[in-house]
């Protein structure tokens, strides 16, 4: 009887309390996340990359929100043309900014650690090795952290940043540091082996055979993602669209417009 009447009274306060109230950003985050979903279009890949921004703004101590701000930034750093570089410079900063808001709510943020290093990565790419804008410590310290917890993060995204950083080396600084180019491909061989469905992690692994001279392993892996279909990798379309795009550009400009 009394366990009866101490069930009737917590579910009356259940009911007087009503759902638990939502935080600022959650609505706004809801519309993002809509916005997202549309991202192989640029006008709404910007549009949630702002909307990603007003949620991190209204609820400054969501790690999630600065995280998925850090990889829509990125995101437009990679599909804006090439030939805006200032602008893809920008975007990539920003993800690099937001991703290391991820990192103080969080030092062991997987999300923040991975998007603050591939950020960064891509500015000191645009912008050479000799900027000043690249920090290879926090690079270290950013992905031995996403190694220790999650070494599979973004589809075998470790082994693919290795993989692409030995690659854009100058070749005098490879030497000082005592890499090859069969150390990229390794690496790269890794991440696209882990995640063939990935077209990014192919694309790579092309680029470094290409450079190591090793024209018919490229030509393969460029075949393969050019002949796939972007959907096989749900959730994941928009971005396969795009580094379809980029091998097939690859792929004429190395060896014609033969399939």
């Amino acid at each position: 009887m009394r366990q009866g009447l101490l069930f009737a009274l917590m579910l009356a306060g259940v009911c007087l309390l009503g759902p638990a109230a939502k935080s600022p950003g959650e609505k706004i985050f809801a519309q993002a996340l809509a916005s997202w979903e549309k991202r192989g279009s640029l006008e709404e890949a910007k549009k949630a990359a702002a909307l990603f921004q007003q949620a991190a703004d209204a609820d400054p101590r969501n790690e999630e929100y600065f995280v998925r701000l850090a990889n829509a930034n990125y995101w437009l750093g990679e599909i804006i043309p090439a030939e805006h570089k200032k602008e893809r410079v920008e975007y990539y900063m920003k993800g690099e900014q937001a991703a290391l808001k991820a990192m103080a709510l969080n030092g062991q943020s997987v999300g923040g650690n991975f998007w603050a290093v591939v950020n960064n990565g891509r500015v000191t790419e645009l912008k050479g090795i000799l900027s000043g804008s690249f920090n290879f410590g926090r690079c270290l310290r950013c992905m031995t952290t996403v190694a220790a917890q999650e070494p599979d993060y973004y589809y075998g995204g470790v082994y693919r940043y290795w993989g692409q950083f030995i690659y854009e080396m100058p070749s005098m600084l490879r030497s000082l540091a005592q890499f090859t180019l069969e150390d990229s491909i390794y690496f790269a061989r890794r991440s696209a082996d882990m995640h063939p469905e990935f077209f990014l992690n192919k694309v790579y692994l092309a680029q470094s055979y290409l450079a190591n001279k090793q024209r018919e392993k490229a030509r393969k892996e460029l075949r393969d993602v050019i002949n796939a279909s972007p959907t096989v990798l749900s959730g994941e379309e928009p971005e396969n669209r795009h580094y379809q795009r980029v091998a097939h550009e690859l792929y004429e400009r190395e060896f014609g417009k033969e399939k």
